[in-house]
């Protein structure tokens, strides 16, 4: 009985994680046209750098947790593997944080105080969110027993320290969303023209939905058996990748 269940778990996250691969795909192809039009006849600045590791770097992503979750990999020490789809997954959605920071800046009249404040926040949650993640994953781990028969480590799971390189990110994520709803009705009150609103609203819509989908992660990774530990950790780059495009395009366009 235990076994079945923990089989369901797993096979539950592996389709979620495919589903999210088809999402992207569909995704791409829905916004190529205005991602054509506005993004690659503009020349070359830090913007369109981020939009492009976002855009792209979570097909990397998803690529590598497909064949995590479709291969067979029996007897395998997938550590370097599991390291390297790791990092695809951080860089895609720093990526998307970038242009949310650079969003944030916009807002608040490129304040290069406030731009220097935010990337050293960003750089400190990063740390340690993936530091004291690491850590912590290393004390609930199991010890290996030397005498043993080798296992694989291939396992589709994770452990219940993943929640906290999460709860970082919705603490930035309030930050960013609390500096900008201040600056609206500190500063713009009286403007309601469309640019300050497609940079005010898009950011809304990105920061709420990105809160909401990493505390369904946090719960996911702390509360539930392990074996459906896995069932948000693509969805949570495609979520990132898809909104933040999605809020990119019509910034720019205003």
């Amino acid at each position: 009985m235990v076994a079945t269940l923990e089989n369901t778990g797993i096979q539950t996250a592996k389709y979620c994680n495919v589903a999210s691969l088809g999402v992207l795909i569909f995704d791409y192809f829905l916004t190529l046209e205005p991602e054509i039009r506005w993004t690659w006849n503009r020349r070359w600045n830090v913007a369109r750098v981020l939009f492009v590791i976002s855009r792209y770097m979570a097909f990397a992503a998803a690529g590598m947790t497909s064949y995590a979750v479709l291969a067979t990999r029996a007897n395998e020490n997938c550590t370097n593997f599991s390291k390297a789809s790791n990092a695809t997954h951080i860089i895609s959605i720093l990526a998307a944080e970038g242009l949310l920071i650079i969003r944030t800046y916009a807002f608040w009249k490129q304040s290069k105080k406030l731009l220097a404040v935010l990337l050293v926040l960003a750089a400190i949650c990063v740390a340690c969110g993936v530091g004291i993640t690491n850590f912590v994953g290393g004390l609930l781990t199991a010890p290996v027993n030397p005498s043993a028969p080798p296992v694989s480590n291939c396992n589709f799971e994770t452990t219940q320290a993943s929640a906290i390189q999460y709860g970082f990110l919705v603490a930035y994520e309030l930050l960013l969303l609390s500096l900008m709803v201040f600056k609206r009705y500190e500063y713009y009150s009286d403007c309601n023209g469309r640019l300050v609103r497609a940079i005010f609203q898009g950011g809304m819509r990105y920061m709420t939905a990105i809160i909401f989908v990493s505390a369904v992660n946090i719960v996911i990774t702390s509360a539930v058996p392990i074996s459906y530990s896995e069932m948000m950790d693509l969805p949570q780059v495609v979520f990132h990748t898809t909104l933040q495009l999605s809020t990119f395009h019509p910034a720019q366009e205003d």
